[in-house]
């Protein structure tokens, strides 16, 4: 999935139809988290926070974004997913949204996840399920929801919730739209109409191209 640099999408764009699930689960699941703690100023670090497209949804916390290197992006911390450096039991809410796919070890991050959160935070994470290869050759693994599940559970957290972002008619016709150029935009808004309806007419969750998480320590 292209880095954002922000919220943007409109019905002719390839990617309209992930985003228009994805962008309101992030939004549920950081609203949650936030309420959940009910304080004051929580301290929030995003890992692969790029150009910081969410941070609009953490105005009002003490936010550190974490990114492992800073090309292309515009981090507060330059440091390693793998190897936070954070110390233990610091952070209230912990947010990657498309980074656990490029991690090479992904309990490993997990693990880190935890360590850095108090006792009572949270964990807000997104991660595809499908997606056509990209930002090769860094780009190792897709996970279902039960996959997701083993690493929280690995890693030592007690309560979770996993939604998808769009279910199996979402999936099919944003892969027919991501080959569509465009010079046929026309028929990108085609398809991404035929999606929309589709999801309301049939909603499994079978092979949804993506999933959100919130986990609690």
């Amino acid at each position: 999935m292209q880095r954002l640099k922000k919220r943007k999408s409109w019905i002719w764009h390839q990617n309209y139809l992930i985003y228009r699930y994805l962008w309101p689960n992030i939004e549920w699941a950081v609203k949650s988290v936030k309420t959940q703690l009910n304080m004051i100023r929580p301290v929030v670090l995003d890992i692969g926070c790029g150009e910081k497209p969410y941070r609009d949804l953490f105005s009002e916390c003490d936010y550190i974004g974490l990114n492992h290197s800073a090309e292309n992006a515009d981090p507060d911390l330059v440091g390693d997913a793998l190897n936070l450096p954070i110390k233990s039991d610091t952070v209230h809410i912990v947010f990657t949204t498309q980074v656990i796919e490029h991690v090479p070890e992904p309990q490993k991050m997990i693990d880190e996840c935890f360590r850095v959160l108090k006792p009572g935070g949270s964990l807000v994470l997104t991660g595809p399920f499908y997606w056509p290869i990209h930002e090769e050759p860094y780009d190792f693994y897709r996970y279902t929801r039960y996959g997701l599940e083993h690493l929280l559970k690995n890693a030592g957290f007690q309560t979770w919730e996993i939604r998808a972002d769009g279910g199996d008619w979402a999936q099919i016709l944003l892969s027919i739209n991501l080959k569509i150029s465009k010079k046929l935009f026309p028929l990108r808004i085609l398809v991404n109409c035929l999606g929309l309806l589709s999801e309301k007419l049939n909603t499994s969750e079978m092979v949804p191209a993506n999933y959100t998480l919130k986990a609690f320590k």
